[in-house]
């Protein structure tokens, strides 16, 4: 029997936390049968590749779930190039928040770093991801981001 993707994800969640709630500890449930879209409930709703990619190192208790989370939802079809409502895709909060094996994951999965980000905030509107990661080292160049770069280039060569 196949278990629909949502229920996998709302699992892993509950499974993954040492909160003291084991029905729902972080509060989040899906949307819809594919399980592409994480809710608290209170308004805020968010694809859940790009959300996990931001909580990577932030769930409890350490980031094996987002991981499992992430995998359940690329296997399930969600839209892996997905962006949030800053216009972020998955791959780029990756690079945002400086994680390697997060970038390495989407790019196989099928991300485009080529896609333009469409938001709202001027400074990044229509970078695609090897701009993103120039401007983010131009302004925090004391961040170590060469292997992202050798990520997306490595990326860029192999699909052409």
């Amino acid at each position: 029997m196949l278990v629909a993707p949502s229920v996998a994800l709302v699992a892993i969640l509950a499974a993954g936390s040492a909160c003291a709630e084991p029905a729902n500890p972080l509060g989040l449930h899906t949307t819809d049968a594919s399980g592409c879209r994480l809710s608290d409930g209170r308004g805020f709703e968010a694809p859940t590749i790009v959300l996990m990619a931001g909580a990577y190192d932030k769930l409890p208790p350490n980031a094996a779930v987002a991981l499992k989370v992430i995998d359940v939802a690329i296997k399930a079809g969600c839209d892996i190039d997905e962006p949030d409502e800053l216009g972020f895709s998955p791959l780029n909060a990756a690079i945002l928040y400086n994680e390697p094996v997060l970038v390495e994951r989407f790019l196989n999965a099928g991300a485009d770093p080529h896609r333009k980000i469409v938001s709202p905030r001027a400074s990044i509107n229509g970078l695609d991801s090897f701009e993103f990661l120039h401007l983010l080292e131009t302004k925090a160049p004391s961040q170590n981001r060469e292997a992202l770069r050798d990520l997306l280039e490595r990326n860029a060569t192999d699909s052409h």
